[in-house]
């Protein structure tokens, strides 16, 4: 009997220091001493009792019980970090490092919102793009619901991100009160924002208030709140009120976010195979399927659209994701070559400066021209080379060149380069992809040194890139004149170059977006029907002479 109760207590005394060990390495032990160890050692190496032996298994249990108690808090903070509110929050809290990003970008490279599901990944980019696009909106009914706005303190900052996306819930999402606020007040709750209790009373307080008022408070806002003075003054002066207003209502427009457009190959599949691809899902992932004017397919999204790379034909390479307006400076030149050089156009060289994504390249690709595209950034390359691998275009149609556009010179293996066109997509501020990109619509009159960027890249491709008779296509996804007509105008006073200009039919469906120079202007919810919904974008075409 005695041996056997030895026997018994040199095995706890390893076990207990197996778990000891373990402990430690967990610091779930702060602070073990030698005395601990003497005492169990003492215990266990003396004849045990069977109430000694009890004791010594329940500090085992007790251990064990610590260690799963941590690791659940550890999991329940993990999956605190998932939830879409919780990057939500993030995203709209900017850091100084992250100051070159708009809010969207910012949540999409966070690597929580690439492990979440394709449904919460949805819902925080829901919220994100509405807090974003309607933020005067909201920042006007929240300001009129409590006496501080925006909220002051170390912990200010997280504390707007939470009352905003809690009163865009509330407001324009049409979430049910009660998850519109306990959710996001939970995400204040987070021990890694550290927001005091008196802070976090608050919040639930405002939010509680919106709820009771903001539906009213709401009306005596305006769609306009939401752009900036700069933004505003320039729209009103170059497309009136009323034209404005319908600029403004579109690019604010959430339910645009449910369409996507797509340019398609042309090759083996037909535009039908395609519709008829997406029509005969029957997974609920599409709700609608429209040909668009200008041979684009717009798809609605259903509810369980998932990810665009698991829609039909994406793999086989049959269509890219380009906005409907994206696609009209390919087509002003191809159909510009086309009626210069006839069956043959397919044989010049055209070069697409400024080419990441890509979208440009590979419709001048679909056409039959053998392209060299131009992007200065690596990475974006690197992207553009990605989205052309998967559409099939071989390295023989494209080259790809990393090098600042107004640096490039058109060079084969030492011999000049013959450019019958270039499409040059400038830098701008974007303010034209403002349903996509909320940010560029609270842009002030300072552009940097964008207008010297543009005019500078212009005139080089004009001087250096393009043959004599080759065709120029300028572009911009601005509204701004500044960066658009202005810059062509100055392009034209050279001498060099002539307009080229748009006619009637051409380009079905754009014919109401000619304006009187023969360029064409598009205005996000000013053309009929479903091209209501496009971005802003201008174009001109122009010859060099």
């Amino acid at each position: 009997a005695n041996i056997k109760y030895s026997l018994m207590g040199i095995s706890a005394l390893l076990s207990i220091l197996l778990v000891f060990k373990q402990a430690s390495s967990r610091s779930c032990f702060l602070q073990p001493t030698p005395l601990f160890l003497k005492q169990v050692s003492r215990t266990t190496c003396s004849t045990p009792t069977r109430s000694t032996t009890t004791t010594t298994f329940s500090r085992i249990r007790a251990t064990k019980t610590s260690l799963s108690s941590t690791n659940t808090q550890n999991e329940s903070q993990s999956q605190s970090t998932l939830n879409p509110r919780f990057l939500a929050a993030q995203a709209l809290t900017q850091r100084k490092k992250e100051k070159d990003l708009d809010a969207v970008s910012r949540l999409e490279s966070t690597q929580a919102f690439l492990n979440s599901s394709q449904r919460d990944k949805a819902f925080a980019r829901n919220l994100v793009s509405t807090t974003s696009r309607r933020l005067g909106q909201i920042d006007s009914v929240l300001s009129q619901c409590c006496n501080t706005y925006p909220p002051k303190g170390k912990q200010g900052a997280i504390v707007q991100a939470c009352l905003r996306i809690g009163a865009a819930q509330l407001l324009f999402l049409d979430t049910p009160a009660f998850a519109a606020v306990k959710e996001t007040i939970d995400v204040l709750k987070n021990r890694g924002f550290q927001v005091s209790k008196p802070m976090v009373s608050f919040s639930n307080a405002v939010l509680r208030r919106v709820e009771r008022e903001g539906a009213d408070l709401l009306q005596e806002t305006d769609v306009c709140d939401n752009i900036s003075d700069f933004l505003k003054g320039e729209f009103r002066n170059l497309y009136g009120e009323e034209d404005t207003e319908k600029i403004v209502g579109q690019l604010l427009d959430e339910n645009a976010h449910h369409f996507v457009d797509l340019t398609l190959k042309d090759g083996d599949i037909s535009v039908q195979d395609v519709i008829d691809s997406f029509e005969a899902d029957d997974d609920e992932r599409f709700d609608s399927v429209s040909p668009l004017s200008n041979g684009s397919i717009r798809i609605g999204k259903g509810p369980n659209a998932g990810a665009i790379s698991n829609w039909p034909l994406y793999e086989e390479g049959a269509w890219w994701v380009q906005d409907v307006s994206s696609t009209l400076p390919a087509i002003a030149l191809t159909k510009a070559l086309h009626s210069k050089f006839g069956e043959t156009h397919n044989k010049h060289h055209v070069v697409d400066m400024c080419a990441a994504p890509g979208g440009k390249t590979a419709q001048l690709l679909s056409a039959g021209f053998r392209v060299t595209a131009i992007e200065a950034n690596a990475r974006r390359s690197r992207r553009l080379l990605e989205n052309l691998q998967r559409l099939q275009f071989g390295e023989d149609q494209c080259h790809v060149v990393v090098s600042p556009g107004q640096e490039w010179l058109p060079k084969d293996n030492g011999e000049d380069l013959q450019v019958a066109g270039i499409l040059v997509d400038v830098p701008c501020s974007a303010t034209g992809t403002g349903n996509k990109r909320p940010d560029v619509l609270r842009k002030d009159g300072d552009l940097g040194n964008l207008l010297d960027t543009q005019e500078i890249l212009a005139n080089h491709c004009a001087d250096n890139i393009l043959q004599s008779g080759g065709v120029m296509v300028y572009a911009t996804c601005s509204l701004l004149a500044r960066e658009s007509e202005d810059q062509v105008h100055k392009l034209l006073k050279r001498g060099t170059m002539k307009t080229l200009p748009f006619t009637k039919g051409e380009i079905p469906g754009f014919d109401d977006a000619i304006d009187a120079n023969g360029w064409l202007r598009v205005l996000p919810g000013v053309l009929g029907g479903e091209l209501r919904q496009c971005d802003g974008f201008f174009v001109a075409r122009l010859e060099k002479v």
